[in-house]
């Protein structure tokens, strides 16, 4: 006997289904980059996050990816803001809920309505904090989505790191590392509701500036030593 599957949720396409059905591209991927598609599945369409037609060496890469983004989606199964995981379809692809939605970096807001898009990215952050869930890419601005009906849509996890909420690596760990979702958070609320920063944010900024320069993969602390 089989648990019943919430209608909320999509049934995953078979690997068959993914190579045979119409798409609708979305990212044609290239290099090390996942191909990007939606295809119908049962009447609905479904998201296909696919890295099988890559070469070796990307497709192990996408293997492992697609392992930590299943694991994110899965963990936040339910939770409002993100799209339903439908499943991980083989090693190399899973497929999520689509959602109509346009980048969040490219919508016309109204200075009005920033503040109210702001406090709905701020319920998401702390949604996923509160799961163990770090994104580590919301400074993507192919990462934020904003639906017709006004809500947002935060997407790919494959960055993402899971710290099990009460665990040891969660209380060493998760204040330092999920300090790159808070900084991206503050990014979006100076852009989406400029003028809104408060003395704290500014503060976390200058604090987050200085661990960043200690990073040593931190781009902008490679162009400085080459300058010099």
């Amino acid at each position: 006997m089989t648990a019943s599957r919430s209608p909320n949720i999509p049934r995953c396409p078979t690997r068959d289904e993914i190579d045979t059905a119409p798409r609708q591209s979305i990212v044609a991927g290239t290099g090390g980059k996942a191909d990007v598609f939606s295809i119908p599945v049962d009447g609905v369409r479904v998201l296909v996050k696919d890295f099988r037609p890559r070469g070796f060496v990307a497709r192990q890469l996408g293997r492992f990816q697609i392992g930590r983004e299943s694991a994110a989606y899965a963990t936040l199964t339910g939770m409002a803001g993100v799209p339903a995981f439908a499943g991980r379809i083989d090693a190399y692809a899973l497929a999520i809920e689509f959602i109509e939605a346009e980048r969040l970096a490219f919508a016309e807001v109204r200075p009005a309505d920033g503040p109210t898009l702001i406090a709905k990215l701020r319920t998401i952050v702390d949604d996923l904090h509160a799961r163990g869930i770090i994104h580590n890419d919301l400074r993507g601005r192919e990462n934020v989505l904003l639906t017709k009906d006004g809500n947002l849509v935060v997407i790919d996890f494959a960055a993402a790191v899971h710290l099990t909420p009460g665990g040891l690596t969660h209380r060493l760990f998760f204040r330092f590392l999920s300090m790159a979702d808070e900084a991206a958070f503050l990014k979006w609320k100076g852009m989406i509701a400029p003028g809104s920063y408060t003395s704290e944010d500014v503060a976390f900024l200058a604090r987050f500036e200085r661990w960043r320069a200690l990073w040593p993969f931190n781009p902008k602390r490679r162009k400085s030593a080459r300058a010099a």
